[in-house]
């Protein structure tokens, strides 16, 4: 398939795969950030972006945009200028789709193929929010939202219809895996959460199975971190609590969604004071961290972030990777599906013109010919406009098929061109317009 309106669909990222966590945490979005970044995109482009979603997570950063005309020097040089990053830092790390490459992009990564675990649960959703926060900020226009609802689709088939998921294991799970390897019995450790988020209680969750049962949870509210705490009969603190917290803490999991550093190397020094240098674990699954990584030179402490956790994904993958086929399936009917749409982009615009203006050409010579028959009674005229409808109708339904079946093929773009221009519509341009407006 080719994409023959001038605009094109573009997607411009990085992941774990590419750039480790020192680069993806420079490049993380707040969902407040997003609309300043639209805003910003929309001025360098001069009008050539029309439609954009930003997907950032843990593991990714990705630039979902519709344009004119290529603009992945613009996207990649303003994400660089809004983040306030050195180039040579992302050089020859980011990663670029375009049109077929995109959609298939896409639903890879909103059934979990993509994923750092195969077939972790949460990217789905985290999906759903970006495309949500976009029509939030009326930066997701028709293309974006068919694309994105066809993506979110396959991942809601893929979990439902195949085993990719089963048993599969989150980040906090991988988090908590690795405490329980460092630490051993984690009955007698006291754990502290900083964050009360899904990651969080995910994290509570796993370490709840591996034996724990000593918490403390520390948030930027009382009211969050109390909210977490009571289901599991741990104790409750702000930030405020945390230096204290600290100096009890075996093992710190750490999750917000802070966009800066929260403990500093001579916090912890001071912790590890007042603990007699007990050893002290800690698990900085936020991105950015929440953590410096300084930290881990102070002697006792072992600090791990979220790619430390890489080293347990093959165990984690376990027997669904036999399930990839099966989801690969479903991506397939899902992409074929929404690549025929994409295809019809160009015609549908066509054929409802060429169809308006054979009907408009039907109506004045009819209203012209009755005029002239004025003996004629009612259900004459009815019989009469009843017939040249049915004429109109059979003359253009040949070219409407034609068409329709010629969308997806090479010739695609050639057809709606000769139609356009034997017709005398309004042409490419104006199709743009209408497609981008509808």
């Amino acid at each position: 398939m080719r994409k023959r309106t001038n605009m094109r669909l573009h997607c411009l990222g990085i992941n774990h795969r590419t750039a480790d966590i020192d680069v993806r945490e420079k490049l993380a979005f707040e969902v407040s950030q997003i609309e300043d970044f639209w805003n910003l995109l929309q001025e360098v482009t001069a009008g050539l972006l029309s439609e954009l979603v930003v997907l950032s997570t843990c593991n990714r950063v990705e630039i979902y945009a519709l344009a004119d005309q290529p603009i992945f020097t613009d996207l990649e040089q303003t994400l660089i200028k809004y983040r306030k990053i050195q180039y040579e830092s992302v050089e020859g790390l980011f990663y670029r789709f375009v049109d077929e490459q995109v959609i298939s992009h896409l639903m890879r990564v909103s059934s979990g193929l993509d994923s750092m675990v195969l077939g972790e649960p949460q990217i789905l959703g985290q999906v759903a929010d970006a495309y949500k926060i976009s029509l939030g900020i009326n930066a997701c226009g028709k293309l974006l939202s068919k694309l994105f609802q066809s993506a979110i689709r396959a991942g809601k088939r893929v979990r439902t219809e195949t085993d990719i998921s089963k048993d599969a294991v989150s980040v906090s799970s991988l988090a908590a895996r690795m405490a329980e390897q460092v630490v051993g019995d984690l009955a007698r450790a006291q754990i502290t959460l900083l964050g009360a988020g899904e990651m969080a209680e995910l994290a509570v969750e796993a370490l709840k199975i591996r034996g724990a049962n000593q918490f403390g949870v520390i948030s930027r509210t009382i009211s969050s971190a109390c909210s977490l705490a009571e289901k599991w009969n741990g104790k409750a603190g702000t930030l405020q609590d945390l230096s204290g917290a600290l100096e009890t803490t075996d093992i710190l999991i750490s999750s917000t969604s802070a966009p800066h550093t929260i403990i500093h190397r001579k916090m912890i020094e001071k912790a590890m004071e007042s603990r007699k240098n007990r050893p002290m674990v800690i698990i900085d699954i936020a991105v950015p961290r929440d953590v410096a990584s300084n930290v881990n030179a102070v002697e006792n402490v072992n600090l791990y972030d979220i790619d430390d956790l890489n080293y347990g994904v093959e165990k984690a993958i376990g027997n669904r990777e036999g399930e990839i086929p099966k989801v690969e399936k479903i991506i397939d009917e899902e992409y074929q599906a929404f690549k025929e749409y994409f295809a019809t982009l160009d015609v549908v615009p066509v054929i409802v013109e060429m169809r308006q203006q054979a009907n408009s050409i039907r109506q004045k010579e009819l209203e012209k010919t009755l005029r002239k028959l004025e003996g004629l009674n009612p259900e004459d005229k009815e019989q009469i406009k009843a017939l040249t409808h049915s004429i109109v109708q059979k003359i253009m339904h040949g070219p409407t098929v034609f068409l329709r079946e010629e969308a997806n093929g090479p010739n695609g773009e050639k057809y709606a061109n000769a139609a356009s221009e034997i017709f005398g519509l309004n042409g490419l341009e104006d199709r743009d317009k209408a497609i981008r407006n509808d």
